[in-house]
């Protein structure tokens, strides 16, 4: 699992109020979305009806796999408990989902037909909206995006991780972090220095990416950032991961985005999961608009996989001004080989997006951040991304460790864990894994030779890869693999101004381009 963070900092000019005499938009109270996905409450009883009577088989089916697939830490437990499980388990289960089966088709047959009318969305409201605090000078908000891999138990083995539940609530602890500072979210009226808006403990280094001569110092942190604004998580197919989530982050984040995209029939295919994207916010949403990419291939094909589009109220300036920001939360197509069919989805996303802000923005509105976050599925290094790095999307969103296509900033860096080495003591805690990276000699940006470091090459937990850059730096690599085999978080936080118009910033898994780095585990 792999989570950047980003802090954005933005600041409110005069020329962004009204005129003399200008008659601004005034916005007391913000809209809110419907929490039922349904226009009629009687279908959603019979969805509820119709995933109650399906449960049971996917149940038995879930505990068949995982009975059938060990993780390389029940492996090192020894041959008897897996035979045990082998011989005992997997024929149970096979029996109780034959016998659960017609109840199992019963409800997909009321179950299928309701994504039709479905809205592709559901939305979770835990408090009533508070007052709007006139907004003025310069904030911070927090944004994590994060794979985190919650797929059934059964399939989630598959990348050797298993204990979904308990993973799922191991990570809810990390990321409902409260607050270390009492101020609004959103707010910071006390300070002109950006370092006054770091909310963690620790000493996290932060970079104003308007400056471009200014090279990104490196840090390893075993520390998780405090009191996220947002959450954009990938990857939480399962039901009950999703459930979990959205109860136990519900006192930090009020309002939440879940259970995205269809599944079952859609267009002339069957998506056995939705898009697993899932988004949570400490502000109310005015909009929210997801789109399904056409194009997916292979094992992709079973997800609906896609683009949420949401619109957020932060806040209202002086003027009563409602001063708003756009997220927009995607997982691209996985397989390494498909480079074209993520160029495409990147140029719909591009068209959504537009598409989206054009329906939904307001005259008198402040827009204050754009930010497009997620699972990319690529890198800005590697040779085999060639055609997404130069794709137009670099034009209209920025990547702050990015200096052009297929080179990244100096200090930025990338590393990949092997999934069969995930439980291995070295890698299994914060320090050990903190260790590991210092003794890897990751930090520094090499001189000098095109041979591979020795120091690189001593880790057998960690893979990597080198490149010179064009001026003959040796520069680290991100390695493009599915998010799923990363369970360690690597934090990167950048602040910036975003003065006038709406500043846009791209923030995504695979590249790895991180200032600070900061690492932990949530495993089972």
């Amino acid at each position: 699992m792999i989570s950047p963070c980003s802090h954005i900092t933005w600041e409110v000019k005069p020329s962004q109020l009204p005129a003399p005499g200008e008659q601004g938009a005034v916005f007391l109270h913000p809209m809110s979305l419907s929490e039922s996905p349904f226009n009629c409450p009687l279908f959603g009883l019979i969805f509820s009806l119709g995933l109650a009577l399906l449960f049971p088989s996917y149940w038995f089916v879930d505990r068949l796999l995982s009975c059938a697939v060990a993780t390389s830490a029940e492996r090192s437990q020894g041959w008897a408990l897996r035979l045990l499980r082998l011989l005992l388990g997997v024929p149970l289960y096979l029996l109780l989902f034959l016998l659960s089966l017609p109840l199992g088709i019963l409800g997909l047959l009321l179950w299928a037909p309701l994504h039709q009318i479905r809205r592709p969305f559901c939305y979770q409201k835990t408090s009533h909206v508070p007052p709007e605090r006139a907004i003025e000078g310069k904030g911070t908000f927090l944004f994590i995006s994060a794979n985190l891999c919650l797929l059934p138990d059964g399939l989630a083995r598959f990348s050797n991780l298993g204990h979904t539940q308990r993973r799922t609530a191991r990570i809810c602890n990390l990321l409902a972090l409260p607050r270390a500072s009492k101020e609004p979210w959103g707010m910071d009226g006390k300070s002109e220095d950006s370092a006054s808006l770091c909310s963690t403990n620790d000493v996290l280094a932060m970079v104003e990416t308007h400056k471009e001569d200014r090279e990104f110092p490196s840090e390893i942190s075993v520390g998780f950032p405090e009191g996220a604004d947002f959450l954009c998580l990938q990857e939480v197919f399962d039901g009950r991961a999703a459930r979990k989530l959205r109860r136990l982050l519900a006192p930090s984040f009020p309002h939440i985005l879940y259970d995205v995209g269809p599944s079952g029939p859609y267009r002339c295919g069957f998506r056995f999961f939705n898009s697993g994207l899932f988004l949570a916010s400490r502000y109310p949403p005015l909009a929210a608009k997801y789109f399904c990419y056409p194009n997916a291939r292979g094992e992709d094909s079973l997800a609906a996989k896609g683009l949420l589009c949401v619109k957020v109220q932060v806040g209202v300036n002086e003027e009563q001004q409602r001063i708003v920001g756009y997220i927009n939360c995607t997982h691209l197509h996985a397989p390494e080989a498909d480079s074209c069919v993520r160029f495409d989805q990147m140029s719909h996303l591009l068209q959504w997006v537009a598409d989206f802000q054009s329906e939904n923005s307001e005259a008198g509105e402040v827009a204050v951040f754009d930010v497009l976050c997620g699972d990319l599925n690529f890198d800005n290094c590697s040779a085999d991304d060639h055609l997404e790095q130069t794709h137009h999307l670099f034009e209209a969103y920025r990547d702050p460790c990015r200096d052009c296509a297929g080179r990244d900033r100096p200090g930025a860096l990338g590393t990949l864990l092997r999934a069969e080495h995930l439980y291995h003591e070295a890698v299994n805690t914060p320090e050990n894994m903190k260790r590991l990276w210092i003794g890897s000699s990751l930090l520094p940006s090499w001189q000098g030779s095109q041979t591979t470091s020795p120091s690189l090459c001593a880790s057998p937990y960690l893979l990597h890869q080198r490149r010179l850059s064009d001026e003959g730096r040796e520069m680290p690599v991100s390695l493009l693999v599915p998010n799923t085999y990363y369970i360690y978080k690597y934090i990167c936080q950048v602040t910036y101004r975003a003065i006038g118009a709406a500043r846009k910033l791209v923030l995504y898994q695979m590249d790895l381009p991180a200032q600070t780095l900061a690492i932990m585990v949530a495993m089972g």
